[in-house]
């Protein structure tokens, strides 16, 4: 029924909008805010997920199909800590990398990180998302990492259900900073589990 296979540059148009949903606008928030002259967010965020420095990119993601269809993806890596002087140097402004604290603070570098699990709307609850869990625990023991982590909001109760579902615990969470561009709140949360 279902195929996965590597994503390259032609995806990052599927891949957008599965994201830009998915983050509760912190994705958007970045494109729009490292978008050049005359750039749509869209165009921006294209050019973030094809850049092959960034790891939120087409290089660590592995796309469903359905029926020929492509369905969902999921977005994999390894996260490693920002120095504050790594923080100093985006070109972000400051108040986006304010509100990007919590997420630079909830990490797990020695984990395989899930950057990403979306999915079209017809293809959710079709088990899906179960199989890409199996195939991230799969790359983590194939890069003798021990755990999978992730960061997921509190109020997305169902995404939290699922994961605690499949094996990952709560290891740390923080408040969400307000953001005009970011429209979730309550907390962000980190849950790892073994593989």
């Amino acid at each position: 029924m279902e195929n996965f296979y590597a994503a390259n540059n032609l995806d990052a148009e599927f891949i957008v909008p599965l994201i830009a949903e998915s983050s509760g606008g912190v994705w958007p928030a970045v494109w729009k805010a490292l978008s050049e002259k005359n750039e749509s967010v869209e165009e921006s965020a294209i050019r973030y997920l094809t850049d092959p420095l960034n790891d939120l990119g087409v290089k660590n993601a592995v796309l469903v199909k359905d029926n020929g269809l492509r369905v969902g993806v999921m977005i994999t890596y390894q996260e490693s800590r920002l120095s504050s002087d790594d923080v100093k140097k985006s070109s972000l402004p400051a108040d986006l990398i304010e509100a990007l604290t919590p997420y630079r603070e909830l990490t797990d570098p020695e984990s395989l990180f899930i950057a990403e699990i979306c999915f079209l709307v017809q293809a959710r609850g079709q088990g899906l998302g179960t199989k890409f869990l199996e195939y991230a625990k799969h790359l983590a023991r194939k890069r003798g990492l021990p755990r999978l982590s992730l960061r997921v909001f509190s109020i997305n109760l169902g995404a939290r259900r699922f994961y605690e579902k499949n094996g990952f615990s709560l290891v740390g969470q923080k408040a969400v900073i307000e953001h005009p561009s970011i429209n979730v709140g309550g907390m962000v949360q980190l849950m790892s589990c073994q593989v």
